[in-house]
């Protein structure tokens, strides 16, 4: 039983060993490798389409029209699509806005499908049908599209080989509470030290599914929209650039949005991403493996990319090995041979710990502040992942074995200040289910965790218990309180 319980956690630990050394080689592409994007203004410029999809938002629906037709380009030359398949007030409200820049000139559509059939991914396809652009921009219902935007991005598709130009998420609630704050921790390295590092050093990147642009030709040649699974973007963004296509990410162009203010409405999100790229991983690594066009390098970092979202099943294991491990290290000899490994494993915490640093840093207005605040945040961002981790983990699972689910959005409020909102409730409501139970069992397996590594001295091991303790706690917590909350 002993020594299963060190394999394991030697696999364990190995798998996220290597994990962190290609997020360490991805900071390092990141800050020494230079962008090798070409850009030339246009002689003439193209059509081009913004495609709006839309379901049940009515507290952003009017704030994202106004910011997409101040966007600077010629009307004659700009089609503004509303792909709404909203059932409540987004209706009315998407309507009045479409007649009201109708009447200005503005070139600007409410288009509704009979049905919502493949969620976003058919509302898309739906509205390329009768798209009129060469080049098609998508941005979701949270977004605040800058007036630039297409001044500063359709330049970059200098090549007849350049199918995307993906801007850079900020944020325009990041300070509104500990939770949007931590968000940003993994955000800002996805669009650093991933989005960057990866597009710099000739490895495929995503597509995030909003502001960014498309080659309408890339689309169709690689399949068009796919809805089999839940992360749309992903799917067709590896279909992409395993046809050829190239991918822009222009980090220095800026796209806002707003951060959910909720935890249901950040597990709804992680969730979505979590089972997508799991799906995705399943659906397009054979195919990426067997293409003759990437090198090693790409096709070894996509596979990674694809995976990233099963770390929450490395995350699960190490929790669920943490009682084991404490009772069988307490009887080992100090020459066991885990000992010598443990250096090693370690150390991956020191090396991720500067990956975040690095992605967080770079994005901060404020370096000296972010600076300060990060270790406090990044302790927060991992006891609050460890906390859904459960949920995720199953989510990925399903994910690999197939079952399917609906495309759930995520809320979106309009909230920017720090007050009580009282329209969060709408989309708060939550169910008790079975899950919740292994969730608090979870907590109290924490808890237990947590009193015998005190009884035996192993402080490192007592911390990690109180940590996924209070993950789990402030999970199951919300989850109840949102539960009784709703049915008020």
């Amino acid at each position: 039983m002993e020594q299963t319980t060190l394999i394991i956690y030697t696999i364990v630990s190995s798998i996220l060993v290597v994990y962190s050394l290609v997020e360490f080689l991805l900071l390092l592409n990141f800050i020494f490798r230079k962008n090798k994007h070409n850009k030339r203004s246009w002689d003439e410029l193209p059509v081009v389409t913004i495609q709006l999809p839309m379901y049940n938002e009515t507290f952003v629906v009017e704030r994202l029209i106004d910011c997409v037709v101040q966007i600077n380009y010629p009307k004659d030359k700009l089609e503004i699509q509303i792909l709404d398949d909203s059932t409540d007030h987004t209706i009315d409200k998407a309507k009045r806005k479409v007649e009201q820049y109708q009447a200005l000139g503005f070139d600007i559509q409410y288009i509704r499908r009979d049905d919502r059939q493949g969620f976003k991914a058919g509302a898309l396809d739906y509205g390329l049908k009768t798209a009129k652009g060469e080049f098609v921009a998508i941005f979701d219902a949270d977004f605040l599209p800058p007036k630039g935007f297409l001044t500063e991005a359709m330049p970059y598709f200098v090549h007849d080989k350049v199918g995307v130009v993906q801007s850079r998420w900020t944020y325009i609630n990041e300070d509104y509470s500990f939770l949007t704050r931590l968000q940003t921790v993994v955000l800002n390295t996805h669009f650093s030290v991933e989005q960057q590092g990866r597009n710099r050093s000739g490895a495929y990147i995503n597509f995030n599914g909003t502001a960014g642009i498309w080659r309408k030709s890339c689309i169709s040649d690689a399949g068009g929209w796919h809805a089999d699974t839940l992360t749309e973007d992903l799917d067709l963004s590896f279909r992409a650039q395993i046809k050829g296509w190239k991918f822009v990410y222009a980090r220095e162009i800026e796209s806002p949005s707003e951060l959910p203010v909720t935890l249901p409405g950040y597990k709804v999100q992680q969730f979505r991403w979590s089972k997508g790229a799991a799906e995705c991983a399943r659906k397009n690594i054979p195919g990426l493996l067997k293409a003759k066009g990437p090198s090693f390098w790409a096709k070894m970092i996509g596979c990674f990319h694809l995976l990233n979202s099963s770390m929450y099943l490395i995350i699960l294991l190490f929790i669920l090995l943490a009682v084991p491990m404490t009772f069988v290290i307490q009887g080992l000899p100090r020459s066991s041979w885990i000992y010598n490994l443990f250096p090693i494993f370690l150390s991956t915490n020191l090396i991720l710990f500067a990956v975040f640093v690095g992605g967080s840093i770079a994005n901060a207005k404020n370096k000296g502040m972010a600076i300060l605040q990060f270790p406090l945040v990044f302790v927060g961002f991992i006891t609050l992942n460890m906390g859904i981790s459960l949920y995720m983990s199953l989510g990925i699972i399903e994910g690999y074995i197939g079952k399917k689910s609906d495309f759930i959005r995520t809320p979106k409020f309009n909230i920017v200040a720090k007050k009580r909102v009282e329209k969060t409730e709408k989309y708060n409501k939550i169910k008790i289910k079975p899950l919740l139970i292994f969730e608090f069992l979870f907590m109290g397996y924490g808890i237990f965790q947590i009193i015998y590594a005190l009884g035996v001295n192993n402080i490192p091991m007592a911390l990690f218990g109180l940590m996924f303790t209070l993950g789990f706690g402030i999970n199951a917590g919300y989850t109840v309180y949102h539960s009784v909350k709703s049915k008020r």
